[in-house]
């Protein structure tokens, strides 16, 4: 049986972050969109938060302690359909306020003074004007080689800097570089931010998006982090719902290699990845550590979770992604550990007639990937720290020790 689905989207303007959910709450599910919106509340700042639940057919009691939580943290929940606030005013034990007039009627009035068979007409005369547009762009491309070396050239300018970064004194994490994003990560924010210059940076036939994140876990050490990003077959756990499937294929000292299927199911940049890593680990001394990954095989999944689903040859396909990268950095130092991420992909180029709308779409998805994955490692390694915590209790009261 087929688990009961839920979409949510992120709308970010400058006056309210809101967060507009469909489907059903439910389970796993609602725990997913918890953790999403724990990722995204270091962007909140002084902004409204909604949950906009109009579109929730079902809520379990996952669901409805999340809807409680939200509610206790003044959030404000918008449900304008009586199954949505039925299901909230359960949840929450008590009446919603009444909607706004404007939210109550604005779409409703216009939706009948149009009627809904012609108002649903103009919807799917919309949709087929946009698809039209973005068809010839979404019809596919290839990897040139041209765009492949401008790619590798690209690393080699990063691998440079690291090893600057390992011959310098203080110079290790850029985090230390910028006493107002040190300061944030040190008040325990996770801080994404566009590596220096433009971003992302055009090439022949390409885009190279390079992000760079930090997180600072007060109390932990090196060893504990390691012991979630180097546990590869347990990823599908740390890392749902973007990775489905994960193995690890080889361990050699400090030299790994895995295979992962990477799901992203944003409104817009929808598609699968299967993909080979080659990890490098480096221990540099007590408390410095860093690790090299990079695809060796990269595939799109064309129509995935369907019965047509294939993998397109390798560099072909629409090419929201053809190769990846990244460095993860750690130093132990002020009673815990700072652990910094460069995450650098390199994707086909979008079009000048589209750019308007999709570059920030692709900065947006960018950026967040990079921050959801140091949360849910955050996440991992707390909740490993606290099974261990109860695992010595239990053996105490046992008389193991």
């Amino acid at each position: 049986m087929a688990k009961p689905a839920l979409d949510y989207y992120l709308h970010d303007s400058s006056s309210a972050f809101r967060l507009e959910l469909r489907g059903h709450l439910c389970g796993e599910t609602a725990q997913s969109v918890a953790l999403a919106w724990q990722t995204a509340s270091s962007i909140f700042g002084t902004r409204e938060r909604v949950v906009d639940m109009t579109s929730i057919t079902a809520c379990d009691d996952d669901g409805g302690a999340l809807l409680l939580r939200w509610h206790r943290d003044g959030v404000r929940l918008v449900a304008n359909t009586k199954v949505s606030r039925e299901l909230a005013e359960s949840a929450l034990g008590q009446r919603l306020p009444e909607p706004a007039r404007q939210e109550r009627f604005g779409l409703l009035r216009l939706w009948r003074s149009t009627h809904r068979p012609v108002l649903r007409h103009a919807v799917k005369i919309f949709a087929a004007l946009l698809g039209a547009c973005f068809t010839p762009w979404l019809q596919g491309a290839t990897l040139k080689p041209e765009t492949d070396a401008a790619w590798q050239e690209y690393l080699r300018g990063v691998e440079q800097d690291q090893q600057v970064r390992l011959t310098t004194t203080g110079k290790f994490l850029r985090v230390f570089e910028d006493p107002k994003r040190l300061a944030a990560v040190q008040h325990g924010q996770i801080v994404v931010v566009p590596a220096p210059g433009p971003n992302p940076r055009r090439v022949e036939g390409g885009l190279i998006h390079h992000w760079v994140g930090a997180m600072f876990l007060p109390g932990r050490k090196i060893d504990d982090v390691t012991n979630v990003t180097s546990d590869y077959d347990r990823y599908v756990d740390v890392y749902k719902p973007y990775v489905v499937r994960a193995k690890t294929l080889a361990r050699n000292g400090a030299n790994d290699r895995m295979t992962m299927r990477i799901v992203n199911k944003a409104l817009v940049l929808k598609f699968a990845l299967d993909a080979d890593y080659a990890m490098e680990v480096h221990r540099v001394d007590e408390s410095h550590y860093y690790g090299v990954t990079r695809t060796t095989r990269v595939q799109e999944v064309e129509k995935f979770e369907s019965p047509e689903e294939h993998s397109t040859p390798e560099g072909q396909g629409y090419g929201n992604i053809w190769k990846m990268y990244a460095i993860c950095r750690m130093e132990q130092r002020d009673g815990g550990v700072y652990v910094e991420m460069e995450a650098l992909a390199l994707s086909r180029d979008i079009p000048a007639a589209f750019r308007f709308a999709v570059d920030p779409i692709v900065r947006r998805t960018a950026r967040n990937s990079l921050l959801v994955s140091l949360e849910q490692t955050r996440a991992a390694v707390q909740r490993r720290a606290a099974e261990h915590i109860t695992l010595r209790t239990d053996k105490r009261r046992s008389g193991a020790f």
